[in-house]
Formats: structure tokens, C-alpha cells, sequence
């Protein structure tokens, strides 16, 4: 699903062509988008650089898809081979898997804190929340532990 930029850029590139069709000079069709937008208004430079591609030919008003490495590095195959990764090892860094991943630094955490739910404490790598097992297991511990405190001050 597109987002509204999507739609509100599509808008005004489209009048951009539109009037540069008409043979509008982009400095008049900048003004015209200024009073129609006001502050959403795209920059003038923005304005004379779509103007310029309209009248080349070399433009459409819709984004084309772009080659290279894709936008997000936060996909199913790149979660899962940082989770196994991160169970070997708790104390594995980012930047080991950085590059052994070749993701940027900032992925690998958004994968690890968002999508995972782990955090660092004490260059661990560990759960966000406790699983039920865990919690049952901390307060058992906790219960014994005030036993022996308990105990401890009766005994004195």
C-alpha cells in the first residue's frame, strides 16, 4: 500500500508536467504550487529539476524502481541468521556481524531490538521480555532468597 507522500508527490509532479507542457517557465510554476501548497510546497530547486526532466522527455511522474541493494536489510532471511547467530554466541557485537552480514550497523540493531525483542546488558545480548519459564524461575529464586533472609534474622 502507497503512502500519502506517495500520492501528494505524485500530485504535484504531475502539475509540474502539466504546465511544463503548456510551456510554463518553472520559476511561474514554482509560485502557483507555493500559493496552492503553502508550506507543503516543494522547493524551487525541486520545482526547476522536474521542470528540466519533464521537458527532456527523461521523466515520469511516478517513482521507477531503482536497482542496487534493496531499502530495507530487515528481511525474514537476515532475522533468522541473526537470531541463530546471536544464540551461539550471546556475546557476539554488531560489528561482527556487520561484516559478516555486510548490513549496516543501524539494521542489525533495528533487527535485534524491534523485530527480535533482545537488548545488550553487559555485552549480552538477551531477551527484552522474560518468557513465562523465566519468570517462574525468578521468583522461585526470589522466594528462597527471602526464606534465607527470614531465617537469617530469626536466627539472630
Amino acid at each position: 500500500m502507497a503512502s500519502k507522500d506517495f500520492y501528494f508527490n505524485l500530485k504535484w509532479r504531475a502539475y509540474i508536467e502539466f504546465r511544463t507542457i503548456l510551456k510554463i517557465q518553472s520559476v511561474q510554476i514554482f509560485s502557483e504550487l507555493q500559493e496552492i501548497l503553502c508550506v507543503d510546497c516543494p522547493s524551487r530547486s525541486t520545482v526547476e529539476r522536474w521542470a528540466v526532466r519533464f521537458r527532456s522527455g527523461n521523466a515520469v511522474v511516478i517513482d521507477l524502481p531503482r536497482s542496487g541493494k534493496p531499502i530495507s536489510a530487515t528481511t525474514s532471511e537476515n532475522i533468522a541468521l541473526i537470531k541463530s547467530m546471536v544464540m551461539e554466541d550471546k556475546c557476539i557485537i554488531v560489528n561482527q556481524l556487520e561484516q559478516s552480514m555486510g548490513i549496516s550497523s543501524g539494521a542489525i540493531r533495528t533487527i535485534m531490538t524491534t523485530e527480535l525483542g533482545y537488548r545488550s546488558i553487559c555485552g549480552k545480548w538477551v531477551p527484552h521480555k522474560l518468557s513465562e519459564n523465566q519468570r517462574l524461575a525468578r521468583l522461585n529464586i526470589a522466594k528462597k532468597l527471602l526464606k534465607l533472609v527470614r531465617t537469617a534474622i530469626l536466627d539472630t
